[in-house]
C-alpha cells in the first residue's frame, strides 16, 4: 500500500472549519472536495455535471451537506438545480446526503444507482446484523471485537440518511450527465452494484472507489440474504473489473477519493503487485498451522 500523499487542506478532523473547494475539472464539470472522518481513504471528490442533464455524481455524507450546498453555490448551483444525482455505490460517504438534497429540492431530484446496491441505499442495510454475528463467529472474531465493529457501524450509520431510489442502472446503459452521454460500466468488487461512468468521446473515466491512486481499494465481503456459502468472490470480481476498465483505456480516471490518475495501467500493477504479496504472506503463515481467518488478518494487519 501506497502512502498517502500529504495534503494540507485536508486534517479530516470535521470538528474544524473546512475551506470550500469547487474546481472545473473540465468544460461544464466540477470536482468538489467534502471532508470525511479518518485517515483513509480520505476526502470525498464529487463531481458536478452543468448543462442539459445537470448530475451530481456522489454526494458525500450527511454531515457535509451544508459544505456541499456551499460548495455548489460558488458556481451559481442549489440543490433544485440538480436533475439527478448518480452514485457509484451503496456506501454512506457516497450516498449519505442525497436524501437531504432531494428534500431541499422539494423532491425534483431524482436518485439513481446500480439495482444491486439499491436495496442498502433504500434501506441502510445489505444484511442483517444477525447475518453479520454469524459471518463473524464463522471467521474466529472475538466477541469483543464484534462489539467494537458493531458500535463503529452505528457511528458510520449517522453519517447517512436512507433515500428513495428512482431509477436502477444496468451495465452498458448510456445516460445524460450534463452536455455528456456517459457509458455505466458495472464493476462489482468494491461492492455488488459498483459502477463507473465513462466518456468515450473524451476519454475521462470516473471511477468511484474501484479505482483510487493513493492506496489500494477493499473488496468487501458480499454476504447474500439467505447467508448461502462460498459467498461471491469480491476479490476474484474486483479483478476482472478492473481488466474490464483497463480495456477502455481512459486518457484520465477521477477517483471519488484522491488525486486524478493518469497511467492506469502502472496503478493497476501496483495492485496486482500489492495482492501478490498479500497471498505470499498467507501462504507463509498457513504453513505454520491451521489458523482462523481472524488471527491470519491480525497477523498480515497487526
Amino acid at each position: 500500500m501506497q502512502k498517502e500523499p500529504v495534503d494540507v487542506h485536508n486534517r479530516n478532523n470535521m470538528k474544524h472549519k473546512t475551506t470550500i473547494r469547487c474546481k472545473e475539472i473540465h468544460p461544464h464539470i466540477n470536482r468538489i472536495i467534502l471532508p470525511l472522518p479518518g485517515r483513509q481513504p480520505g476526502p470525498v471528490n464529487a463531481y458536478l455535471f452543468t448543462g442539459k442533464q445537470t448530475t451530481l455524481l456522489d454526494t458525500g455524507t450527511r454531515r457535509t451537506t451544508r459544505h456541499l450546498e456551499e460548495s455548489l453555490r460558488q458556481i451559481g448551483i442549489g440543490f433544485s438545480d440538480i436533475d439527478r444525482i448518480i452514485l457509484t455505490h451503496g456506501h454512506i460517504d457516497h450516498y449519505g446526503a442525497a436524501r437531504q438534497v432531494v428534500k431541499r429540492s422539494s423532491g425534483r431530484t431524482a436518485v439513481v444507482v446500480h439495482r444491486e446496491d439499491a436495496p442498502v441505499v433504500e434501506t441502510g442495510m445489505e444484511v442483517s446484523d444477525r447475518q453479520f454475528s454469524k459471518f463473524y463467529r464463522l471467521m474466529g472474531v472475538p466477541l469483543v471485537f464484534e462489539l467494537l465493529f458493531y458500535a463503529m457501524g452505528l457511528f458510520f450509520s449517522s453519517l447517512a440518511e436512507n433515500c428513495r431510489v428512482d431509477l436502477c442502472l444496468s451495465d452498458g446503459e448510456k445516460i445524460q450527465v450534463g452536455d455528456y452521454e456517459a457509458t455505466v460500466i458495472a464493476t462489482p468488487g468494491h461492492t455488488k452494484g459498483s459502477i463507473c461512468l465513462y466518456l468515450e468521446k473524451e476519454s475521462i473515466l470516473f471511477s468511484g472507489d474501484h479505482v483510487l491512486g493513493h492506496i489500494t481499494p477493499n473488496a468487501f465481503v458480499m454476504l447474500e440474504s439467505d447467508f448461502d456459502i462460498p459467498w461471491r468472490m469480491s476479490q476474484v470480481e474486483f479483478y476482472d473489473s478492473l481488466r474490464k476498465i483497463e480495456s477502455l483505456a481512459p486518457r484520465i480516471v477521477y477517483p471519488a477519493h484522491g488525486k486524478a490518475i493518469t497511467d492506469l495501467p502502472r496503478t493497476a500493477a501496483m495492485y496486482r503487485e500489492q495482492f501478490s504479496l498479500r497471498q505470499e504472506k498467507i501462504l507463509a503463515i498457513l504453513k505454520k498451522g491451521e489458523f482462523t481467518v481472524y488471527r491470519i488478518a491480525r497477523s498480515l494487519f497487526p
